[in-house]
């Protein structure tokens, strides 16, 4: 079920407001996923989280893919939002059936439809919850199939699991190049998230933002004109002068931060 709050401002006071207000209408939930905002990873929701007994767990810090399901979230209110009457948008949403399970947000909450403008029959709108074994199966199904058809598409390869004393390279906020070496320290709490700490004793958590600095970059094959003078043909010394031929050079390969081979074309070697 899709809600949108108005939130006046962003601290940690307003967003614990809401919360509990949202908690006296629907419970409180087990588990909250949120990212890793200022006001979300304070002191004082640590605080609020302990006092209604639910687990807060946060996305991997400059990875909002790691929350997908909430950012897709943000886009559909975006979306409700700039409709001419955005309440009548949301209740539209709420009715819709939704690809995954076949079933409309409302009867997943209410085990029934609502009634919005469209005409419905009165036989539609009784009581009557959704077999909820054959929904989590569809919705299981579904989550299968996404990160499949996408790691498809892009090329996506598990990476080796990283160990404590690892060297890696890393970015801190601002930074678009691999320019921070660090050491893996520990795993974290989050799936497939490491603490990495600097030079300088600074730690971070990191998922996606971390490069293994274990397989070095080695060229494939030297250059004739590389190779060390004493491992040289002695032919070389005893032959009469000919014209030169070039001779094609051999790029070296190097390995990307996501894994890919990159290889330099050849040259002729002048």
């Amino acid at each position: 079920m899709a809600l949108i709050l108005n939130l006046p401002t962003t601290t940690t006071s307003q967003v614990v407001a809401k919360l509990k207000a949202t908690f006296a209408r629907f419970g409180i939930p087990e588990v909250i996923v949120s990212d890793n905002g200022p006001q979300l990873a304070s002191a004082e929701m640590r605080e609020f989280s302990e006092e209604h007994d639910f687990v807060h767990v946060t996305s991997s810090p400059h990875y909002p893919q790691s929350n997908g399901q909430a950012e897709r979230a943000v886009q559909v209110a975006k979306s409700i939002l700039k409709q001419e009457d955005p309440l009548l948008a949301l209740m539209a949403y709420r009715a819709t059936p939704t690809s995954s399970t076949g079933v409309s947000p409302s009867e997943l909450l209410m085990g029934r439809k609502i009634r919005i403008t469209l005409p419905t029959l009165q036989d539609k709108l009784k009581p009557n919850w959704p077999n909820e074994d054959v929904i989590r199966r569809a919705d299981a199904a579904a989550k299968q199939r996404q990160p499949c058809y996408y790691n498809r598409r892009n090329g996506v390869r598990i990476l080796p699991p990283l160990s404590p004393g690892d060297p890696v390279l890393t970015k801190l906020d601002g930074q678009k190049q691999w320019t921070m070496p660090a050491v893996v320290h520990s795993s974290s709490s989050t799936p497939r998230s490491y603490i990495v700490e600097t030079a300088q004793g600074e730690r971070y958590r990191r998922n996606c933002h971390l490069q293994s600095t274990h397989k070095p970059i080695t060229p494939v094959s030297e250059s004739p004109d590389r190779v060390a003078p004493e491992v040289r043909n002695t032919e070389d010394t005893h032959h009469t002068e000919t014209q030169h031929t070039p001779t094609p050079t051999q790029g070296t390969v190097t390995i990307t931060h996501s894994g890919r081979v990159s290889k330099s074309p050849d040259k002729l070697d002048w």
